[in-house]
Parts: structure tokens; sequence; C-alpha cells
């Protein structure tokens, strides 16, 4: 239960500086706070694949299915009586994308950036400080998947602890990032222990305040030590790897020397 106190207020403090960095630039980018003016605009990453006909296909169906979500979205909002979609509907008003962003799960919102220009998404990335040199911009989206499934867990109660909430393999894409940013090793995802340090470096991304960075990788440690002190020595070591004290570490020495 600790482990998911101390994951869940992180979490979504990281959905919702995402996705309020993503409405900066989408707003920026589309001049409209209007979805079928952000569609048009800002939404055709699938206009970058017309030389590849597979993934452009790929890409037109993930639009048309995001389209489709967002509309289900508003009428099961609306149909519910939520304040922040009612008010339009009744004023006969177009809902505007930060009302919209208040409601959309993390999947859609993670569906939502993996369809976006490039050009977006760069700039997002950019605002993050984030390296271009191991493609940001497309890895972001496949991040926002993998604190999906957590941040899914975490607040159905799920037990996370053995990583059985991975829904799908992680872009190791994901874990050269971190390497090449952070000095952080060894990040593969079979283990709690990395989507803590990728919440960390997230939440220094974001600038969050170092001092609850520090307590959040402190009481994980915290929490290692309990397990260690609970757990028969055999599954113990099926949890938590060797490594996973040496990657807090290098976690909290990156999150140390960015403030």
């Amino acid at each position: 239960m600790a482990l998911k106190s101390s994951i869940y207020p992180r979490i979504i403090a990281v959905e919702t500086a995402l996705k309020n960095y993503t409405l900066e630039e989408v707003l920026q980018d589309a001049e409209s706070p209007f979805l079928d003016q952000i569609f048009a605009q800002s939404l055709n990453a699938y206009k970058e694949c017309r030389g590849a006909k597979k993934q452009y296909k790929i890409e037109l169906l993930r639009r048309l299915r995001l389209r489709n979500e967002m509309d289900s979205l508003l009428s099961q909002r609306y149909k519910s009586s939520v304040p922040v979609i009612q008010h339009f509907f009744d004023a006969d008003k177009q809902v505007p994308i930060w009302s919209i962003f208040e409601v959309i799960t993390l999947g859609t919102f993670g569906a939502f950036y993996k369809c976006l220009d490039s050009r977006v998404k760069q700039a997002i990335v950019q605002e993050l400080n984030m390296p271009s040199n191991f493609n940001s911009a497309s890895l972001l989206g496949d991040i926002i998947f993998t604190l999906k499934d957590l941040r899914n867990a975490v607040a159905h109660n799920g037990i996370v602890v053995d990583v059985r909430f991975k829904s799908n393999s992680v872009n190791q894409g994901i874990g050269k990032l971190l390497n090449g940013d952070s000095n952080i090793t060894g990040i593969n995802f079979n283990e709690i222990t990395d989507y803590i340090v990728l919440l960390a470096y997230l939440l220094t991304k974001l600038q969050f305040a170092r001092a609850d960075r520090t307590k959040f990788l402190d009481d994980f440690l915290a929490i290692l030590k309990e397990y260690r002190a609970s757990l028969p020595q055999p599954i113990f070591s099926k949890l938590v790897s060797s490594q996973a004290v040496r990657k807090i570490q290098e976690a909290r020495k990156f999150s140390d020397g960015n403030d």
C-alpha cells in the first residue's frame, strides 16, 4: 500500500503537467482551442508516412480512432452531467480543448500525442529539455503509454510490485534515452524500480520541487528495505533486481544535479 500511495500523487502530477505542456504547444500551433481546427492543423502525423503505405494506414487509423474516442467521451460526459463539458453543450458552444483534457484518460492523451505533427512534438520536448539525439519527440508518446499501465493499476488498486500491469512490451528506446540523458543504466521495465526511475526522471524534467523528488526516491528505498526484511529471499529476488538500489542512486544523482 505504501508503494501505491507514493506513486499515485506523482503520476497524477506528471500526467497533468504533460497535458499542460501539450496544450500550450497545440494552442500555439493550431491557433484555435477547438477540435476541428486542431485536427486539421496539428493532428496529422499520418501525413508524414506517405512513403510507407503500411505505416500510413496505421497512423491514419490511429487518428480516426482518436476522433471517435473524443466524440464518444464528450457524449458520455455530457450524459453524466460533468459540469466542465455540460456547460458548453447547454450554451450551444464548442467544447475547448482544455476542458476536454480535463476528462480524457491517459490512454486517449497518449493517442492524441502520437497523432500530433512532428513539429508540435518537437516543440514539447524542447520545452522539457529532452535530448533530440534519442528521438525524444517520438519516445514521449511511448512514455505516456508506459505510465498509463502503471497509473491504471494504482488507481484500481491492482498489484504493481511485480509489474504484472504491463500490457505490452515497453519500447527499449526509453531505457536508452534515460541512459543517454541521465546516465541511469539497465532500465528495461522488468521491475517496478524502473518505473520509479522513469517517474523521477519526468518529475525532474517537469521541474517539480527537488525536495519532493528526493522524498519519492528515498521512500522507495525504504519500501525496498521493508520488502527485503519481510519477504523470503527467493521471492524478493524475483521482484527486485540486485541493481535496484544502484538505479535509484543514479536517479537521485540526476535529480540533484538538475534544479
